[in-house]
Parts: structure tokens; C-alpha cells; sequence
């Protein structure tokens, strides 16, 4: 997961999107994730209609996260999982400039 969320926030169409993304120090990010706690998955139920997204949902879960961010349109369509609201990169951005 942290692999993918280093290579997503990369993509081209992202930064165009929110300039704000190319402008932040990768190293500050890596530091970020580095203290991310690690949470291993037993199983990963089906809770979306994508199943490439169910890690992502056990892992919020399992690791009692307080938001998932994402712009992927079958995630943010639940609005919210187990109580944890699924937010765009934008609204997330707009919390860390707070």
C-alpha cells in the first residue's frame, strides 16, 4: 500500500490536478509514511465493488485510521467504511494546510 500511495501521488495527472502535490518535500512524506504503523491482514473481506480496493478498506479498518484518501470513485461512492469517511486528495490536502 505504501508503495502504491508513493507512486499515485506522483502520477502526472495528480500533480496537474493539485499543484500542491509537486510542491511538497518527498522527503517530509517518506519521513510521514516511515512512521505509519504496519498492520498485517489475516483476510481481506469483500466490502467494495472493486476488489483491488478491499485492502485498502481492511487496512483502514484493522488499523483504526481516521481517514482514507482517495481518488478512485468506487472507494469514495461508499462516503464512509466502518465509520471511517473516504475523502479526495483535495479535501485531505485542505486538511494538512490546516
Amino acid at each position: 500500500i505504501v508503495a502504491e500511495y508513493l507512486e499515485v501521488i506522483r502520477r502526472p495527472e495528480l500533480v496537474r490536478k493539485y499543484r500542491s502535490v509537486d510542491t511538497r518535500d518527498p522527503h517530509a512524506i517518506l519521513s510521514w509514511l516511515a512512521q505509519a504503523e504496519v498492520i498485517e491482514l489475516d483476510e481481506v473481506p469483500t466490502a467494495s465493488r472493486d476488489p483491488k480496493d478491499d485492502p485498502f478498506l481492511a487496512t483502514a479498518v484493522a488499523g483504526s485510521v481516521d481517514v482514507l484518501v482517495s481518488e478512485d470513485r468506487d472507494l469514495l461512492d461508499l462516503e464512509s467504511h466502518h465509520g471511517i469517511p473516504i475523502i479526495t486528495a483535495h479535501q485531505f490536502l485542505a486538511m494538512l494546510d490546516n
